[in-house]
């Protein structure tokens, strides 16, 4: 074995492993015998901590994503996997120098590992807005070809640097998808830290990124002795079509006439496809009908009624496995799910449209539960999900139809007519949620749109691309369906000293996905908030003042307090948004309703006047210790040990409906997204989950306990308002 091989392959993984007593002051960074890297130079870098337990580098090469080392997400023995990564990871984008607040701070929500190289792709909680991106290398390093590596890795004399740091290397030789490095000056040296960390050409300030670092001898490193030198480094420049894949988020299964598999991948900024494959194998059964729940897990009905959950176990080649879970499904032949929870699908003969609720993201039987029969007259030729609790449908007139579904029952559904013609030619039409459509034609064109907003019930602003489809032809299948960019229930709260929570959930199993507490205070005592959009609130203080709070980042959690909107009577002790425009408050027992008209209101922006009783008489008996919205001017609330339900119509008179008369004592708080989600906390900081089938039906019979139940959700703030399903714009991630 030559020389430079053993430099290769004997040497160590670059990720630097945290010290107990360097928890506090920060991990292992930068190269040995370097310099330090100018303020402003080479932004694109990353410092990556994976837990307690180790430090990388890494690059950004997209707003969403940075290029790493896939050894920096290795926990013990376990392998990197596609998903979450095992410990709470974050990256410092854009901070050259660690100890000042520049660039910006970001959880590491996913990961992406090469399925044959040391590398992974991260994507961030929020995209890192502000921060210059590194371009992939589209040619080869040669022999002798000079290359810079920066990197946060220890140094020669530092175990914790303070600044990123840079050296020139020269490649010796290229195996494969590894290049070897070796110093261009003397003592240059890659150190632990440094994984991940990017290798590219300056030409110029032309930056390419070329490489990532993987392994080194670590020779010159603080506390090494080993004599050997050299290092190597994951080639990136020959990874452009995986990568570009990787950042796609439209993904689209389909089933072909011979039964078998497809996947095609959109990026929806440009409608580039970026990826196109079938899978040998077939189904075995005849589909009729598809609805995707995620990235790999499908459900699809057969001729003879039988639902099968088709668990997708590789994307490149698409590999799949089918399971039986339900018999039945043969009167359904068009399906549809939102990503939060519910699943729509029409009977082709008596075109009622159905819901149930789906309950695991790999469902039984036994996880589709709490069925409703919404109403009949649902002829349309294809349907979709845009969003929580909707349904987009194209009629054979022509027509393109958007649905808000709350359940069965009067006021279940509502509909809005987006066009009135143009509409009949598609054969299928997909979304994945964002106001992105698609729709195929039966000479196999795929076609797409963007929807500006699209939960307005408006398609004004629906902008088609008739001269940049995703294809001209080749869309075969018989059926389609979009991964729907599932969504969060997303709750702020507001802490007795100022400082504001964040907490996400998932609507369909209750987990936990992200939970946060800001460093900042309000700079005033909160009494009641109300969530507008995803970066909106606006909150009364004990001084009678009415504030907006904007939302700059989620995680961690930041954000801006405007001057006071209003510096006096603001004494509401409950406030609430509805998502549609309608803001809801009680003081001294009245009910009052305010006109919301910008996504960033101001002073003068909240038009009011009160809610009324049946006599004409401002509404009384309003000291509620809980109010939420669960839709357009409808409220849900607690009184006493009764779980109410209210309504306030057109001529600003309110209806009161008792849905469940015991049980919903000592809560403190009742936050809604919509969709029938309820969520109450208990004076002891517990909150339990509730799913109402048919939030509008007037019925309680239906209000069924739902996740997070019980100790694993302790410890919410006293004060919590939802974000509504119904809001827009909204900038939350979706997967």
């Amino acid at each position: 074995m030559s020389s430079r091989r053993v430099r290769r392959w004997g040497a160590a993984l670059l990720g630097a492993t945290l010290a107990a007593g360097l928890l506090g002051g920060g991990s292992a960074s930068a190269i040995a015998a370097a310099d330090p890297v100018p303020d402003g130079s080479y932004l694109f870098n990353a410092k990556i901590t994976f837990g307690d337990v180790r430090a990388c580098s890494g690059a950004l090469i997209d707003p969403n994503w940075l290029v790493t080392a896939k050894s920096c997400f290795a926990d013990g023995t376990n392998p990197t996997v596609t998903g979450a990564p095992a410990r709470a990871t974050t990256a410092l984008v854009g901070r050259t120098d660690l100890t000042t607040t520049s660039g910006v701070h970001r959880r590491v929500t996913h990961v992406v590992p090469h399925p044959g190289r040391n590398l992974a792709l991260a994507r961030l909680s929020a995209p890192a807005t502000g921060v210059p991106t590194v371009a992939l290398a589209t040619t080869a390093p040669t022999a002798a070809e000079t290359l810079r590596v920066t990197g946060y890795g220890r140094t020669a004399t530092e175990w914790v640097p303070n600044r990123l740091h840079q050296g020139s290397f020269t490649v010796q030789d290229l195996t494969g998808g590894s290049v070897g490095l070796v110093g261009a000056s003397a003592g240059a040296t890659l150190c632990k830290g440094d994984a991940g960390g990017p290798a590219f050409r300056d030409d110029a300030g032309t930056v390419e990124l070329v490489a990532i670092a993987a392994t080194s001898w670590q020779k010159g490193c603080l506390g090494e002795t080993e004599t050997r030198d050299g290092a190597t480094a994951t080639r990136v420049d020959d990874l452009g079509p995986w990568v570009r894949e990787q950042l796609a988020d439209v993904q689209i299964f389909g089933v072909l006439a011979s039964g078998q598999l497809t996947y095609g991948v959109i990026d929806s900024a440009t409608g580039d496809l970026r990826a196109n494959r079938q899978s040998t194998a077939t189904l075995g059964f005849t589909p009729k009908a598809m609805a995707t729940l995620n990235e790999n897990t499908i459900l699809i009905s057969d001729t003879g009624g039988t639902l099968y959950r088709v668990d997708v176990t590789g994307h490149d080649p698409l590999t799949f496995t089918t399971t039986n879970i339900a018999a039945g499904w043969s009167p359904y032949d068009r399906l549809a799910y939102d990503g939060y929870g519910s699943l729509y699908y029409i009977n082709g003969s008596t075109n009622h449209l159905y819901r149930r609720t789906i309950t695991s993201a790999k469902p039984t039987g036994a996880d589709l539960t709490r069925a409703t029969a919404v109403s009949s007259g649902f002829g349309q030729k294809t349907i979709t999900s845009p969003a929580p609790g909707r349904i987009l449908g194209t009629v054979s007139d022509g027509r393109l139809l958007s649905y808000r579904v709350y359940g069965d029952g009067p006021g279940g559904w509502t509909v809005s007519t987006l066009a009135t013609t143009g509409w009949a030619a598609p054969t299928h039409l997909v979304s994945p949620g964002g106001g992105f459509y698609y729709a195929r034609s039966s000479t196999g064109r795929l076609d797409r749109y963007r929807d500006a907003s699209p939960v307005d019930g408006s398609g004004t602003d629906i902008q088609s691309f008739p001269t940049d489809p995703v294809s001209t032809s080749g869309w075969n299948q018989v059926l389609l369906s979009a991964r729907p960019w599932a969504g969060l229930v997303s709750v702020f709260g507001a802490k007795p000293d100022g400082r504001l929570s964040y907490t996400a959930l998932d609507p369909v199993t209750g987990a936990k996905k992200v939970s946060t507490v800001s460093a900042q205070t309000l700079g005033f005592t909160p009494k009641a908030m109300a969530t507008l959009n995803s970066d909106t609130i606006v909150m009364t203080g004990t001084n009678a003042h009415l504030y907006r709070v904007d939302v700059t980042s989620h995680e961690p959690l930041a954000f801006t307090v405007s001057a006071p909107i209003a510096t006096s009577g603001w004494t509401h002790d409950r406030l609430v948004h509805d998502g549609n425009g309608g803001l809801f408050g009680t003081a001294n027992g009245f009910l009052r309703r305010y006109k919301v008209t910008k996504a960033k209101p101001g002073p003068g922006d909240f038009p009011g006047w009160p809610v009324y009783d049946n006599n004409g008489d401002p509404a009384t008996g309003f000291s509620l210790p809980t109010l939420g919205a669960t839709g357009r001017n409808r409220l849900v609330a607690t009184a006493g040990s009764i779980l109410v339900a209210y309504d306030v119509d057109a001529n600003d008179v309110w209806h009161r409906q008792d849905l469940v008369t015991t049980g919903w004592s000592n809560m403190t708080s009742l936050f809604s997204p919509g969709g029938g989600h309820y969520y109450r906390r208990d004076a002891d900081g517990v909150v339990t989950g509730y799913l109402d089938a048919s939030p509008f039906n007037g019925s309680g019979t239906d209000v069924t306990a739902y996740a997070p139940t019980g100790p694993a959700s302790t410890g919410w703030d006293p004060i919590l308002s939802a974000v509504p399903y119904d809001a827009w714009p909204d900038s939350t991630r979706r997967w």
